[in-house]
């Protein structure tokens, strides 16, 4: 029965936090949710500017039906709860000679341009050879690694026999099944999100290839937000609540473990147990007493690999569209494309932008859009070290790209966020866009249970992966950690 037990304290209200939140409440613990901004949602909400919707970090639903399941853990019918609307025409890649490719269902997949015919059936011969090989993988990872406790011993027990395959790098597996150049230029395209060149991923990242192959993408009907409020409503209907503006300066500890935490302004809220869903970076270097810190957390806050950063550049507007495409892609082949993840001096001859508004025409005004993009930012080893005037550069040089693509394009709102608007509105440790790079160990993760008693993680640090459903499962699996532990005291 709550309040048979002290209550647990839930830092953040991501997907992680409200999983995690509305796991407890439903096993009978009481839960205090804190959050430090005025609204929920994490990187899985949006904002409305002037009449446009625009993503504060998430950009489509891959893998549905493992965020199904994990609603269906917490109760939730997630069709019924976030109805989704499929993305007909998800990605469209253009090459320097004209070329176009178009990918997404297989029986949708074509070519554009020299040989449109027989290319297509290249492509099509290879999408194909491509599911019906990595398709046990694909399941294997969705129903025995990716709904359960990171580690690096259950992925190999698991994906043992398919090391051959997961061992090798992304750009050799794609000109394995690909072997016209202008196909592995737009295969490699689909891996741009990770912000690391073909040639240094893991060919483990083209599973995110699979997921559109197997299952499509979509968005909510509302905007990528609803996934979000779904699971704050189911949060109001069992009497918790959460509370904004509030934030966390420390995590107490005693000799014995966990204490509470204390808010800034000094308010002290007593606990034994705490999930922080924020980076653990942040629990490491920030909320912790430095004389509390595991050595295994620090040994972890040390040497895990950060993801790439970038600025996040949202336009509303008008655009005269070639195309209902929703990713569009402007590449050079496949050997080159890294130079898409270093900032640009001038106007960058490549580009890559999402138009949600092409799926959800309710995201903007009546004939206008949406358009966001990411501009690449390297250079600089803290976030820190960057500076508005760099944002601004940024802006001018991608907006005039932009206009070489759409030369009707009228922009009537613009919004950034750079590397320090990522670390103090989204909370993103060095304003690294997944927290730990896309690819890395499982080892390298910070776990769900601490060796610190009472202290539980959750959230983008502690899950090999960084899309919507594995971060409600980094809540799920800190629960479990957490009345695990509790039993066996």
């Amino acid at each position: 029965m709550p309040g048979s037990h002290p209550p647990v304290i839930v830092i953040g209200t991501g997907l992680s936090g409200l999983s995690a939140a509305l796991a407890l409440a439903r096993a009978g613990r009481e839960v205090v949710v804190l959050e430090a901004a005025d609204s929920l949602g994490g990187c899985c909400s949006t904002n409305e500017i002037n009449g446009y919707t625009f993503n504060n970090g998430a950009v489509y639903v891959a893998v549905p039906s493992l965020l199904r399941r994990a609603f269906d853990q917490l109760g939730l019918n997630f069709d019924v709860e976030v109805p989704l609307v499929s993305i007909e025409h998800p990605h469209e890649t253009h090459l320097d000679d004209g070329t176009v490719v178009h990918l997404g269902a297989l029986d949708t997949a074509r070519m554009e341009g020299h040989r449109a015919s027989a290319r297509t059936a290249l492509l099509r011969d290879g999408l194909h050879k491509l599911q019906s090989n990595w398709q046990p993988i694909y399941r294997r990872l969705l129903d025995g690694v990716l709904p359960f406790e990171p580690s690096l011993p259950r992925t190999l027990a698991q994906l043992w026999r398919y090391l051959p395959e997961l061992g090798g790098r992304a750009d050799r597996l794609i000109a394995r099944y690909f072997p016209d150049p202008a196909l592995q230029a737009a295969v490699a395209s689909t891996l741009l999100y990770t912000g690391t060149a073909p040639g240094r991923l893991p060919s483990s990242q083209l599973i995110g290839l699979l997921a559109l192959l197997e299952e499509g993408f979509h968005l909510p009907k509302t905007g990528m937000g609803a996934i979000t409020t779904a699971l704050h409503r189911a949060l109001l209907t069992l009497g918790v609540s959460v509370r904004y503006g509030c934030n966390v300066v420390q995590i107490e500890v005693a000799s014995a473990g966990v204490t509470g935490i204390t808010l800034a302004g000094g308010e002290h809220i007593p606990a034994r147990d705490v999930i922080a869903t924020c980076s653990g970076f942040s629990v490491v270097n920030r909320l912790l007493p430095s004389t509390a810190v595991p050595p295994a957390l620090r040994r972890t806050a040390r040497k895990a690999p950060l993801s790439h950063r970038a600025i996040a550049v949202q336009l509303g507007g008008r655009f005269e569209a070639s195309s209902n495409a929703f990713i569009v892609n402007h590449v050079p082949d496949m050997d080159r494309q890294g130079a898409m993840h270093l900032a640009a001096t001038d106007t960058p001859r490549w580009l890559s932008w999402t138009s949600p508004s092409q799926v959800l025409t309710g995201l903007a005004p009546a004939g206008k859009a949406v358009l966001e993009l990411y501009a690449p930012v390297s250079g600089i080893e803290r976030a820190e070290a960057w500076t508005p005037a760099m944002t601004e550069h940024a802006l001018e040089t991608h907006l005039a790209a932009l206009r070489n693509h759409l030369p009707a394009l009228e922009i009537d709102t613009v919004r950034t966020l750079d590397p320090q608007a990522f670390v103090r509105e989204r909370h993103l440790h060095e304003g690294a866009l997944y927290g730990i790079a896309p690819g890395a160990n499982p080892n390298t993760y910070f776990p769900h249970r601490t060796a610190l008693p009472g202290l539980y993680l959750a959230g983008q640090t502690t899950f090999p992966g960084f899309g919507v459903a594995t971060s409600m499962y980094s809540g799920l699996q800190a629960v479990e950690s957490l009345l695990l532990a509790r039993r066996q005291l």
